[in-house]
């Protein structure tokens, strides 16, 4: 598949058939998102496959939707047939760096695993998006983590139901500088 018509297909996929993804595609996906850049290849990125549907109802609970921990969780997650948890062993990087580079790293890591991840879904016909709504102490207890993992986000993975919509780009000419931020020439 060609690499334009990967990254212009990817949708954020919420609706997903009944068929099973197996296991080998997941294990790519995770091989996928292994392979991403990180600061100083630590990869200190940890995935969480999540299948049961007992888990996966524990993981749900844990969510909220549309940015306040208060609303209700986002229980279209469930129909996934997969889970996968990305989080972050923060003692790998606090070893190396310290404590002051925990956060970027932790985000801009696992952010480039997840748009690997994401990006290798289209390549192998899965849906999926990503998820960030989540209160982290709830989230860490449904998946069990030690206190020096923390979670990022969850990637629903499944067959997508539907195509998925696409949003309107913000045209390139809006968002790109050249030397310095608001030169448009």
């Amino acid at each position: 598949m060609d690499f334009e018509h990967v990254v212009f297909s990817r949708r954020s996929i919420r609706a997903f058939t009944e068929q099973d993804v197996a296991p080998e595609l997941v294990r790519k996906l995770i091989a996928f998102g292994n392979e991403a850049p990180s600061g100083g290849n630590l990869k200190a990125w940890r995935f969480v496959v999540i299948r049961n549907p007992e888990r996966k109802k524990a993981v749900v609970e844990a969510t909220y939707q549309r940015n306040s921990e208060k609303n209700p969780p986002q229980h279209w997650i469930e129909t996934a047939p997969v889970i996968i948890a990305v989080c972050c062993d923060l003692s790998v990087v606090m070893h190396r760096y310290g404590r002051h580079a925990i956060n970027n790293m932790m985000y801009l890591d696992c952010s480039a695993a997840i748009e690997n991840m994401l990006l290798g879904c289209v390549h192998l016909g899965l849906g999926s998006t990503y998820i960030s709504g989540f209160r982290p102490k709830e989230m860490a207890d449904a998946l069990g983590l030690p206190d020096t993992v923390e979670p990022v986000a969850l990637l629903p993975v499944g067959y997508p139901k539907v195509s998925g919509v696409r949003r309107e780009d913000t045209p390139i000419e809006e968002i790109t500088y050249y030397e310095q931020y608001g030169q448009k020439s």
